[in-house]
């Protein structure tokens, strides 16, 4: 039994002192390389090290060649919203209107509306028109907030105002389908072209919007015209708030 316990004790000790054995040997040996040899191991090192250093220069390379293109890009959209901002600005020519980014616009926003960043702190007040590009009315204040406000466009769904079409000012009704569109029905005999302008009747220095499709019924006495605003509501960035001077 002594024997045996004798034995199992050397096997363990053994055991237990090998690895560090092995590890002290390796060490003693680099420290000796690195003073005989000391460009060797940087030598090691570095033929490991190359492709990986290679393959992040290619990336890297690869990521500056695209930069042009996003420069490109970025270039060619501050100068579109340049010109639009220069546009807009045009019709700065009184102290009563208010430049404003919009916030939120279709498709994330109830029906046709804005969110707009002025608000009563800037003299914004319900009832206020609104412009894109400058003097294209295309709605009226419907809410205000301290620091932001609600813009309803002329399109909202069911909205009714008055305008007048083409070169003989014909009165009509026209209603809002949505998504910046509109439709007005008028007596089947009153002479109206597909390109005619529109203007609301108290805005007459500016487009309104243009006639498009012209459906006649013959079984009926009006006729349905098409028409629509000579801008994208969902693609405005800037618009123009006409304040009421108090």
């Amino acid at each position: 039994m002594r024997m045996n316990y004798e034995l199992k004790s050397s096997i363990k000790r053994n055991s237990i002192s090998m690895p560090f054995k092995v590890v002290m040997i390796v060490l003693i040996v680099l420290i000796i390389l690195h003073f005989l040899l000391p460009n060797l191991i940087t030598n090691i090192l570095m033929t490991f090290i190359k492709p990986l250093w290679s393959f992040n220069k290619d990336t890297t390379v690869s990521v500056v060649m695209l930069l042009p293109e996003t420069q490109n890009a970025l270039i060619a959209e501050l100068k579109k919203e340049n010109l639009e901002l220069k546009k807009i600005l045009n019709r700065r020519d009184s102290d009563n209107l208010v430049l404003s980014y919009v916030l939120k616009k279709p498709p994330f926003t109830a029906y046709d509306s804005y969110i707009i960043d002025v608000g009563d702190k800037d003299g914004i007040s319900i009832g206020d028109k609104v412009y894109a590009s400058g003097n294209i009315l295309i709605g009226t204040v419907a809410e205000v907030n301290m620091n932001s406000s609600k813009v309803n466009l002329f399109s909202s769904y069911g909205n009714k105002f008055d305008i007048l079409i083409g070169n003989n000012d014909i009165e009509a009704q026209a209603i809002g389908n949505g998504g910046g569109s509109f439709t007005t029905i008028i007596p089947r005999d009153l002479k109206v072209s597909e390109g005619d302008i529109i203007l609301i009747p108290d805005i007459t220095n500016s487009v309104f919007g243009t006639v498009g499709k012209i459906i006649i019924d013959p079984a009926r006495a009006f006729s349905t015209v098409f028409f629509s605003q000579p801008i994208n509501i969902y693609e405005q960035k800037w618009v123009l708030v006409s304040i009421n001077k108090k």
